[in-house]
């Protein structure tokens, strides 16, 4: 059904955008000038007693928990003692009482630095997370208490970290209603962490955009200068563009770059919270937690110096070699990706239509074959909503906070029974009933299936044009297995390899994110059901998971007896 040199044709443009993406690398935007070295001014061993003396005082420190609100009256009280002009902000979040401690000191200019540390720990003790980003916190508002600043230095002890980072979204949310204008947020992570498996500079986000170029720069020549290292380059193009279509941004950054805030997160265990054996005071090696300290400061300084922020560089970006690939090129290939299966369907779906035979009543069968992921993507949030399993909030959580048990197998269990069980009950009661659709190895079926495809891609394109590129491979090679006539082992291998992208983004967050395949199957659960992942989104991967489907019948109907 397909003609090929129509095929063949249609991929013209796409050797096109190949060339002009190759042509659209360019230089990172400069980095903010480093300040004067800070040698003297983050004492590791004076920073490490601080977290003792916070662990002493309040040694369970979880949202909503008394140690919790003593440890905020900590922070209140010294910063209102070095200068600062303190506030609490008191709030709740499902009933669980929290608490925004806010310092500010002008500076010259309205302009604002924020320093950003989570305050409620995300276990016990959790001296290397957020016992140690407190007590940086408050060094770093001891140094700044004695120096002129030309902007306005806001250092936020917040609540809520290990609820979605609803204590940061709200600072935010307060400064933006008041007028004000925030150059950059530095968010301090396990600072007090004895290693990290990667890059010490995170600013992922929940959705396409990606932090800015030069405040990374900014923070990763800072860490050099201090520490020796910013821990590695990051993550390979591929995987760069797997987090870009499936965006997960986990930390108080996440969400901040969501809403358009520039923000960086300098962590200290990377992009993970500590593991638990490595979250007691013992693990604070004083050397390397001043240093990072330190480099928190030659950020501050080197921001408060520029009269610009560092330019932000592309919204959406790949970095190669030490060079940018900007998303506009990406989004252009995916386009020009997406046309030769978008016409080479249109083109088949002319030719069966001209041979008599039916199409139109094969969408309904397509449309079948989605019901049992939406089934399945009810039966979560049934599940959420029963009290069955855990609610999780709107911002990604740290794997590293999330349990995996015996319940959390049981849920993503049933949701698995649900999704096969309705394909069974109610997809082929449909098939039933309708006695012409009985076999999908007819042209109509792989002509129906071919333009779903096409038109899923197309929105998803529309929402996520990262997403759209990886779906380009599924779409082209899954339209040629159902559309042309060919031997079942090619139609297998062409399916097969239609779904290289989907390994290659669980493989990706599996790495990045330690997550066993149990732990990855239940993190999906709570990102889908807590809304992180995006509503739209979410139907989109339905959609694409049902005419995942419908090509598996269509190929299993040509290898039956005809």
């Amino acid at each position: 059904m397909i003609q090929p040199r129509i095929y063949r044709a249609a991929f013209l443009p796409a050797l096109l955008a190949v060339v002009i993406a190759a042509f659209s690398l360019e230089g990172p935007p400069p980095a903010a000038p480093q300040g004067l070295p800070a040698d003297v001014l983050f004492d590791g061993s004076l920073a490490s007693s601080t977290v003792n003396t916070i662990l002493q005082d309040a040694p369970d420190r979880r949202a909503g928990r008394p140690g919790d609100e003593r440890a905020a009256n900590r922070v209140a009280t010294t910063l209102r003692g070095l200068g600062y002009g303190t506030s609490h902000d008191r709030f709740t979040d499902d009933g669980v009482p929290l608490d925004n401690v806010i310092g500010r000191r002008p500076g010259l200019s309205e302009h604002e630095l924020v320093v950003l540390a989570n305050r409620d720990a995300l276990s016990v003790p959790d001296a290397t997370g957020s016992a140690a980003d407190t007590a940086a916190l408050i060094a770093v508002g001891r140094v700044f208490s004695g120096r002129a600043v030309h902007k306005t230095i806001v250092l936020a002890s917040v609540d809520g970290g290990s609820r979605g980072n609803v204590g940061a979204q709200r600072f935010v949310d307060a400064e933006r209603q008041a007028g004000r204008q925030i150059d950059a947020v530095i968010v301090l992570s396990a600072t007090g962490a004895p290693r990290s498996p990667g890059s010490l500079v995170i600013d992922w986000s929940g959705d396409t955009r990606r932090g800015g170029l030069g405040l990374h720069r900014t923070a990763s020549d800072s860490l050099r200068a201090e520490l020796g290292t910013d821990g590695g380059s990051g993550p390979a193009p591929l995987a760069q563009l797997a987090r870009l279509a499936f965006p997960v941004g986990i930390g108080a950054q996440g969400p901040l770059l969501t809403d358009g805030v520039p923000a960086v997160r300098i962590s200290g265990s990377g992009e993970l919270a500590p593991p638990p054996a490595e979250g007691g005071p013992r693990s604070i090696d004083p050397t390397r937690y001043g240093a990072i300290g330190r480099s928190v400061l030659r950020i501050i300084s080197a921001l408060d110096g520029a009269r610009q922020p560092p330019p932000h560089g592309p919204r959406a970006y790949l970095t190669v070699g030490g060079q940018v690939m900007p998303g506009w090129a990406l989004a252009l290939l995916a386009a020009t990706l997406i046309l030769p299966a978008l016409i080479a369907s249109i083109d088949a779906l002319a030719r069966v239509r001209r041979r008599g035979h039916p199409v139109v009543r094969w969408f309904w069968w397509v449309a079948a074959g989605v019901v049992p992921f939406l089934a399945g993507l009810g039966a979560a949030k049934l599940l959420v909503v029963v009290g069955l399993a855990r609610d999780a909030p709107g911002s990604a959580l740290d794997p590293r906070g999330v349990a995996v048990n015996g319940a959390a197998a049981a849920n993503v269990a049933v949701v698995a029974v649900i999704v096969v069980g309705s394909w069974v009950l109610l997809r082929s009661p449909i098939l039933r009933r309708v006695r012409p659709l009985s076999n999908p190895s007819a042209p109509g079926a792989a002509v129906a299936t071919a333009l779903a495809m096409c038109a899923v891609t197309v929105g998803t394109f529309v929402v996520n044009p990262y997403a759209a590129l990886l779906l380009a491979l599924p779409l082209n090679c899954w339209m040629v297995a159902v559309l042309t006539d060919t031997s079942l082992a090619r139609r297998a291998v062409l399916v097969a390899i239609g779904l290289l992208p989907a390994v290659l983004v669980v493989a990706v967050y599996m790495n990045e994110l330690d997550l066993g395949p149990l732990g990855a199957a239940w993190y999906l659960f709570l990102l889908v059901t807590g809304g992180a992942a995006g509503v739209v989104p979410t139907l989109l991967g339905c959609a694409v998971l049902g005419v995942f489907a419908s090509v598996l019948a269509i190929v299993v109907a040509h290898a039956r007896p005809q």
